[in-house]
């Protein structure tokens, strides 16, 4: 007895202790071991020699799917910096964006059926993306799948799944600062590249650079100045974040967006109701913009003014226009109120819906409103779905910062109102900053919850 009493701890500590591995031993048969590498090598050698190009894409495809499935987050932090240079990177592939895109989102779909990121309730973001997911499939079926729909359905996917993989990420090792840091310093570098070459820019002599066009880049500017804002709030290199914000506003203002400048003013306001911003900082931001852009003006005022002139003399014609697409979108969500003409529809089916100055709007593709051509394309149940995306965004995010002050809380919430305003005046569903916002809000909208502490238990005395 005694002795079984002297070895039963040293047996207790034995107990999960994982045994020492032993080289001599294998696991399976043993021709196994010989067999598999024996016709790896052969299958190989064989391709190689067949097709070399397409082995070597095949080979480089494996091992980068394998480094994202163990690092999925820096993926995703990719995806995000390199949506911001898209017009950069077709240089090196005209794909190039929608293949890393692609690449992680199937990355992750294989890890998620390993083991789940996180244990996180459902949110509300992602249950009405699902709902839009469930409007474009009817949509699609109830008015037939062309090639335009098919290619406008993927389009939709891919940004559906990003804000799926990003917010599942984000809720899991992925913090939602750092997502939010690299975006706006990917921002700040892209809006500094955009100021260096427009000196040199022919055409359209506005700010525009890595993403070609001036309105869609200020939209990413737009979304890029209240992260700017809310991360210089938590970092110990707060100057370095000023900068980078004074960069994306003068590059914004110098894309002569009027609907972003608009977002902008209207997000500056919310970001000061929020606390983000005191009064003295939004007189001292806009000083320096204004200073910035007057010096601008003052060393190359050839090209300012011939910009301001191109943007006055086409401004007139450009307000008639969005009038006319407006109305266009309109009539044709009274055709179809229910499901909309489909994904991609706006596009060929618009001229159909013209009125007396639809000559002027023939060669254009877009509604200049991100709500009409939703509702155009797939009809009130997909503007409700895309506005429940926005609006359970901001709900979470505002009762986040309402909860504890969170300065991310915040600045997602800014960053919603300021793009949401713009969206009135750009089509921008088919860009990352609506879709990045969205899973920052369920990101921070799932924060640590400060636990509720019962008041002490007072004794009366006796």
């Amino acid at each position: 007895m005694t002795l079984m009493l002297r070895e039963a701890p040293s047996a207790l500590l034995s107990v999960g202790r994982p045994r020492r591995h032993d080289p001599s031993r294998r696991t399976g048969p043993a021709w196994l071991h010989t067999v598999v590498p024996v016709l790896l090598a052969l299958l190989g050698g064989v391709s190689v020699g067949l097709a070399p190009g397409l082995t070597g894409l095949v080979v480089l495809a494996v091992v980068v799917l394998t480094l994202l499935l163990g690092q999925i987050e820096i993926a995703a932090l990719v995806v995000v910096a390199a949506s911001v240079f898209e017009d950069y990177l077709v240089f090196v592939s005209p794909a190039a964006t929608k293949t890393l895109a692609v690449v992680v989102v199937v990355a992750w779909a294989v890890r998620r059926a390993a083991r789940p990121f996180h244990h996180a309730p459902r949110s509300p973001v992602l249950v009405s993306a699902g709902v839009l997911v469930v409007v474009l499939l009817l949509s699609t079926l109830v008015t037939g799948s062309d090639g335009e729909a098919v290619a406008t359905l993927g389009r939709w996917a891919g940004f559906l799944a990003v804000l799926v993989v990003l917010a599942d990420c984000l809720r899991g090792r992925l913090a939602p600062t750092v997502l939010a840091e690299v975006y706006v310093a990917s921002c700040a570098l892209a809006a500094l590249c955009a100021l260096v070459v427009f000196p040199s820019a022919d055409g359209d002599r506005r700010v525009g650079g890595p993403v070609a066009d001036p309105n869609d880049f200020a939209f990413y500017l737009l979304a890029a100045v209240p992260l700017g804002l809310a991360v210089r709030a938590e970092s110990r290199r707060p100057r370095a974040w000023d900068l980078a914000t004074v960069v994306c506003a003068v590059a914004l203002a110098g894309t002569y967006s009027r609907g972003a400048v608009l977002g902008l003013l209207v997000a500056l306001a919310v970001a000061v109701v929020v606390r983000l911003l005191p009064w003295r900082a939004v007189g001292a931001l806009l000083v320096v913009v204004v200073t910035a852009v007057a010096f601008t003006a003052s060393v190359n005022a050839d090209l300012v003014r011939v910009s301001f002139e191109q943007k006055q003399a086409v401004a007139q014609e450009n307000v008639s226009q969005r009038l006319e697409l407006w109305q266009q979108a309109a009539r044709m969500t009274l055709d179809a109120p229910l499901l909309g003409h489909g994904p991609g529809s706006f596009a060929e089916e618009h001229q159909d819906y013209a009125g007396d100055a639809g000559a002027s709007v023939a060669d254009l593709d877009t509604a200049h409103n991100t709500y009409l051509e939703v509702a155009a394309e797939l009809g009130l149940l997909g503007l409700l779905a895309l506005l429940a995306v926005l609006v359970t965004a901001f709900a979470g995010a505002w009762a986040r910062w309402r909860r504890d002050r969170s300065p991310l809380a915040a600045g997602v919430c800014t960053a919603l109102v300021g793009t949401g305003v713009a969206a009135s005046f750009l089509s921008e569903q088919f860009y990352l900053p609506l879709w990045l916002l969205a899973a920052l809000a369920v990101a921070v909208s799932v924060g640590d919850r400060a636990p509720a502490r019962r008041p002490p238990r007072v004794r009366r005395a006796r």
